[in-house]
């Protein structure tokens, strides 16, 4: 433990310090917050979570249990909102991408997020009163307070402390989980436990993730018995645990099935989801996975919308694309969130971690093993998954360093001047960075990778450019209108509406719209004026790599101007004929779908002329092909368009090439 000056003790000065430094972060959320778009998710959770206060309709957005976006959407009911109609479409993520979309710009989309985001910086403010007090219980007050002004300026906690995910309140709700516990076995007792139990439930129905709660604690209890219990003492140690886990998990079951009302339908009234649950875990890439559905499904052990979400977390793996360090990757790697915790944290809190070791933090075992086992099994299991999406999966394992390197911090402060020196120079370090990021705290990187205009570079989607910078793409118009006399923007598909912003330039297609059937207006192959590109779409992440993406030759080039360090401008005239046969392709699938087959042909063929080696043009002019009843035709197109599949970056096109492989009889 540390010298009694700093030890436990509360006094009013650090409570008055503490609350001081919440305020900050509380500023800082909100008028960063304020000043950013929807981002990626936003729409989606607080119309879902609306819908759940409505109908109990859990089938919307099943991808995450219901507790953050039941809480997001509560400031939402007074606002008298309207529901937008049903979209038929036979796929439910394709309706809840939509429909989110029409709820949130169907009314006053500033107004709708501002509550709702507020309800997510309560948790982040929470969080930080459990970060100080945990670290005052622990290592005294001194070292709380440089904990929590580290965990106030740590950038990826202000980047997604203010967003509606499900991210910052599970990484709330799992630090609750284990400090609660970590009472527990420090000084058994029935209130503890409850405590305990319901922060781990709380957990559980926040996100999918949160699940591992249960074999951390798991973990926690074992180490106390083998670590801290004498050998005569185990055997009832063991029992004693062994009784609390059982409760906690049974809690867990309890609240579980609680949160969706104990049906285990997920749309109310048994009306069925589109696609039906085990056609749509049916191509999970392991079979044991795709077992373990089906079962739990078949005994309605689990509730069908929560079996609906590990489905989706399980496909993941097997469609994913990674890009990391500027390379796009077809698949996940091991060491996409080692890297991305190096890029996106402070070097403060880096060398503060590194420094824990030699910080004589004395005779602490219990405490150094709840602060330590946690975050490496947290991150060992995010490895493993293959899930490569963004620092945000990593956000529990924050506070836990955090705490670690406020009690580093704190032990150096006390042993000497240097010491004190090299903390003050470190907590300054981390302010100056995290201000010059503001007020775009997604696209942070540190000073290390090169910093936050450097980030898109090396990471993308939530970690640089997810759809947050509209409001600063009208703000650029407004200071250079030659711009808008002749301007094209990407962010257009069904869940970014720049016209709502007032950005009025033509819509390029991107990757998420075109792949979920939702163009734009065809374009020519050469193109001129001023583009404003997501550095997200444009670094192939969906598209794939090389000639896959209609936006290669763009991100190759260094951008004319950049604006929040995520939206990529650029000026001039461009040959984009791969973006422009994407756009008629587009369009021929629209008319195909309603049976206007001359005008499909024509579109298909212009398309397949502007693009000729890609093999998802060729697939719809051959679709359109076989719709017209030129079988000949349309099989030899199928054929060309399998080639063309198989032998340029199939690893990216296993989707297409088995649509081509059933389309040509399986040849």
């Amino acid at each position: 433990m540390l010298p009694e000056n700093s030890s436990t003790k509360s006094s009013f000065i650090p409570r008055a310090v503490a609350a001081g430094l919440l305020a900050i972060m509380a500023i800082l959320l909100i008028a960063s917050s304020r000043q950013e778009s929807q981002t990626f998710d936003e729409s989606i959770h607080l119309f879902s979570g609306f819908e759940y206060w409505k109908h109990a309709d859990f089938g919307r957005n099943p991808e995450h249990p219901p507790l953050a976006k039941l809480l997001a959407a509560v400031p939402l009911l007074p606002m008298g909102l309207k529901e937008p109609p049903p979209i038929p479409m036979p796929y439910f993520k394709g309706q809840d991408l939509i429909n989110g979309a029409q709820f949130l710009y169907g009314a006053n989309a500033d107004a709708i997020l501002f509550r709702g985001r507020l309800v997510i910086v309560l948790f982040s403010l929470a969080l930080g009163v459990l970060v100080f007090l945990a670290t005052e219980e622990i290592f005294g007050s001194l070292a709380a307070l440089l904990a929590l002004g580290l965990f106030v300026f740590e950038p990826s906690l202000l980047a997604h402390g203010a967003l509606v995910t499900t991210d910052m309140p599970l990484a709330c709700l799992f630090f609750a989980s284990v400090y609660t516990f970590y009472r527990y076995l420090s000084k058994p007792s029935a209130s503890r436990l409850a405590f305990a139990a319901i922060a781990a439930a709380l957990t559980i129905v926040t996100k999918h993730s949160g699940i591992l709660i249960l074999p951390t604690l798991f973990l926690l209890a074992l180490a106390d018995v083998l670590f801290q219990t004498a050998n005569v003492e185990r055997r009832h140690r063991l029992g004693q645990l062994s009784i609390a886990l059982v409760a906690i998990a049974a809690v867990c079951y309890f609240v579980l099935w609680d949160m969706y009302d104990f049906r285990f339908s997920a749309h109310p009234n048994h009306l069925s989801m589109m696609p039906a649950l085990n056609e749509y875990a049916s191509t999970i890439p392991h079979a044991w996975q795709r077992s373990g559905i089906a079962f739990l499904a078949q005994h309605h052990l689990l509730p069908e919308a929560y079996l609906y979400g590990w489905a989706d977390i399980l496909l993941i793996p097997g469609r994913g694309a990674t890009f990391l360090f500027g390379r796009l990757y077809s698949s996940g790697r091991w060491f996409f969130f080692p890297a991305v915790f190096l890029i996106k944290t402070t070097l403060t809190l880096l060398i503060l971690l590194l420094l824990a070791p030699f910080a004589r933090l004395g005779n602490c075992r219990r405490e150094l093993i709840c602060l330590t086992l946690p975050p490496v099994f947290f991150v060992l299991v995010a490895i493993s998954s293959m899930l490569n999406m963004g620092v945000r999966h990593l956000l529990p394992i924050y506070p836990f360093c955090i705490v670690l390197a406020g009690a580093a911090a704190a032990s150096l402060v006390m042993r000497s001047s240097t010491g004190r020196v090299l903390v003050g120079a470190l907590l300054l370090l981390t302010v100056v960075s995290s201000l010059h990021a503001y007020p775009n705290f997604l696209a942070y990187s540190n000073e290390a990778a090169g910093g936050p205009s450097h980030t898109y570079r090396l990471l993308t989607d939530s970690n640089a450019d997810w759809g947050q910078g509209m409001k600063w793409t009208k703000s650029y118009l407004d200071n250079h209108p030659e711009a808008r006399s002749n301007c094209y923007i990407n962010y257009s598909n069904p869940i970014f509406n720049p016209d709502y912003y007032g950005i009025h330039c033509k819509h390029l297609i991107d990757a998420l719209g075109h792949f979920i059937g939702f163009g734009t207006a065809p374009i020519p192959s050469t193109i001129s004026g001023t583009i404003f590109l997501s550095a997200t779409d444009a670094s192939g992440l969906i598209w794939g790599p090389g000639d896959m993406n209609p936006y290669q030759t763009f991100f190759d080039r260094k951008p004319d101007d950049t604006i929040d360090n995520i939206v990529l401008v650029y000026r001039g005239t461009f040959d984009v004929p791969l973006l422009a046969a994407q756009t008629n392709a587009t369009a021929a699938t629209s008319m195909l779908r309603m049976h206007r087959l001359p005008e499909a042909l024509a579109l298909a063929r212009t398309a397949v002329s502007q693009a000729p080696n890609s093999a998802e043009v060729n697939a719809v002019l051959g679709q359109v092909f076989l719709a017209s009843g030129q079988i000949e035709e349309g099989r030899q197109v199928i054929a060309n368009a399998l080639h063309l599949a198989q032998t340029n970056h199939p690893e990216y096109q296993r989707f297409l090439i088995n649509q081509l492989q059933n389309a040509s009889g399986g040849r």
